[in-house]
């Protein structure tokens, strides 16, 4: 794995938390860790609990009621549809655990999660129908951005723009967040979901080599950056809204950072996924509300959906 940091080691043992221990202090953070890890873990999918068996079940009833959701998942069909797909996401204890705990340290980034889940569940329910592996992907949105538990409170709550040196410390949340997911899960697509999902095809972080992309990170991508955008953020003044979070993402796909098709199908969905899934005609003129003043980022560089 080459990340902007190469070379870059645990600057403390990762210990998950339920207790376990993930890994030492001092090891090289990298592909060979992470294969480690998982190849250690022993998962038991018969002990996994469904979402709707734990105490975190009314997190996504609440995230039902999200304004800037209104559009993806406000009518009766959808509605029903995504909180299908989301209460049927199962881990085991250790990974729900790591979500509650993250629920008392940054309730931000816990709302982000399930954000996420509803809108993956809406894009892959629409793609996709009831197709098994649905809520197998659903659950790696709910979980993908686990790792930013173990990045200083610090560097998630700034307000101004990142120095150089913070920038690469949050960037190595990914790599946190898969070796814990690991730990648990062994080789499975959360950890996916939590290692790649601010790659932004090759442009983002961290840089891969050897590693196939797996189907469907995509819409875990988009559905993470659409989430992240039309939420209040330290680093700026008011979120997007719906509209001004599609015309970023068009522009972020037109540069290459996101699939197009991927965009396309949020961009469907939020006009209702009326009938078969087809390129949608895009807006001519970007008209959406962005906010003015983003500190996201590093001064002087294009901003990232951290």
């Amino acid at each position: 794995m080459e990340t902007a940091q190469a070379g870059s080691s645990l600057d403390r043992d990762l210990v998950a938390a339920d207790g376990r221990f993930v890994a030492a202090r001092g090891r090289l953070i990298g592909l060979d860790l992470l294969r480690e890890v998982a190849q250690a873990a022993q998962p038991n999918e018969h002990r996994h609990r469904p979402l709707y068996e734990t105490s975190l079940a009314a997190a996504a009833l609440e995230a039902f009621g999200a304004p800037a959701l209104t559009h993806l998942v406000g009518t009766p069909k959808a509605r029903g549809e995504a909180a299908n797909t989301v209460a049927e996401v199962r881990f085991p204890d250790a990974v729900w655990e790591e979500l509650d705990l993250l629920r008392t340290e940054d309730p931000g980034r816990f709302e982000h999660g399930f954000w996420t889940a509803l809108v993956a569940a809406r894009l892959f329910r629409s793609a996709l129908g009831d197709a098994p592996a649905v809520s197998r992907m659903v659950g790696g949105a709910l979980v993908h951005d686990i790792g930013m538990r173990y990045v200083s409170p610090t560097l998630r709550w700034k307000r101004e723009h990142l120095t150089r040196a913070e920038a690469l410390k949050l960037e190595q949340h990914p790599i946190y967040g898969a070796l814990v997911l690991a730990s648990a899960l062994g080789d499975a697509p959360a950890v996916h979901c939590a290692l790649l999902h601010h790659t932004r095809a090759g442009l983002g972080y961290p840089r891969i080599s050897g590693l196939a992309s797996m189907r469907g990170l995509d819409l875990v991508a988009v559905a993470s950056a659409f989430a992240a955008l039309v939420s209040p953020r330290p680093f700026r003044p008011q979120p997007y809204d719906p509209r001004g979070a599609t015309d970023q993402l068009i522009e972020e796909a037109s540069a290459g950072h996101f699939d197009p098709r991927a965009v396309r199908l949020l961009i469907h969905c939020l006009r209702g996924a009326k009938g078969p899934f087809r390129d949608p005609r895009l807006p001519r003129k970007l008209t959406g509300f962005r906010p003015q003043g983003n500190l996201h980022g590093v001064a002087g560089c294009s901003p990232g959906m951290l």
